[in-house]
C-alpha cells in the first residue's frame, strides 16, 4: 500500500508493481503514469481520495507513507505500527520500521545502498558505485555464473 502519489509515491508504487506486488495507492491526486499503469494492470489499484485512517491500511503487509504532509505521514506510521505492519515513511525514515535502499541493477549485479535515513546521500553513493561498474565487470559476472552452474551440475552427478 502506498499513501501518496507524488514523485516519491509514484516511484515506490511502480517499483512494487514491477516486482510483481499487488499495490493499492490512496491519494487525492495521482500521476498520469500511475493511472496508465493501473489501467493496464490488475495489480495496481488507485483510490482517488485522502487517507482516512487505519481502515485504509486493511490487510496490507507493507505500507509506504509518501504524502507531502508530514502530519499525514506520521498518522499513517502510527496506524501501521498499531496494526503491526511494516511502514516506510518517506519524509522521515526514523518514523518507520524499515527503509528502502537506493538500488542499481546491471545484469546479475545488484547494488543496494542505505545512508542512515538520508535518501539523497544513498542515491549519490549508489550512482558513484554504479558509475565504476563497467560492462566488462558485468560480463565477467555472467561468465562466472555460467561456470558456477556447470560446476554445481557436474558435482551433483
Amino acid at each position: 500500500m502506498v499513501i501518496g502519489a507524488g514523485t516519491v509515491g509514484t516511484r515506490k508504487a511502480l517499483k512494487l508493481h514491477e516486482a510483481g506486488a499487488f499495490v493499492r495507492v490512496v491519494a487525492p491526486r495521482v500521476s498520469p503514469i500511475l493511472i496508465e499503469t493501473a489501467e493496464a494492470s490488475g495489480r495496481l489499484k488507485i483510490e482517488h481520495r485522502d487517507y482516512a485512517g487505519a481502515q485504509d491500511i486493511g490487510d496490507a503487509e507493507l505500507v509506504f507513507a509518501a504524502t507531502d504532509s508530514h502530519t499525514v505521514n506520521e498518522q499513517v506510521a502510527r496506524d501501521a505500527r498499531a496494526l503491526h505492519r511494516l511502514i516506510n515513511v518517506a519524509s522521515n525514515g526514523s518514523d518507520g520500521n524499515f527503509i528502502s535502499m537506493a538500488v542499481h541493477r546491471a545484469g546479475r549485479i545488484t547494488i543496494g545502498v542505505s545512508a542512515g535515513g538520508v535518501p539523497a546521500a544513498a542515491v549519490e553513493i549508489r550512482d558513484a558505485i554504479a558509475g565504476r561498474l563497467e560492462d566488462l565487470v558485468t560480463q565477467d559476472v555472467e561468465s562466472m555464473a555460467r561456470e558456477r552452474s556447470r560446476t554445481i551440475a557436474s558435482e551433483s552427478r
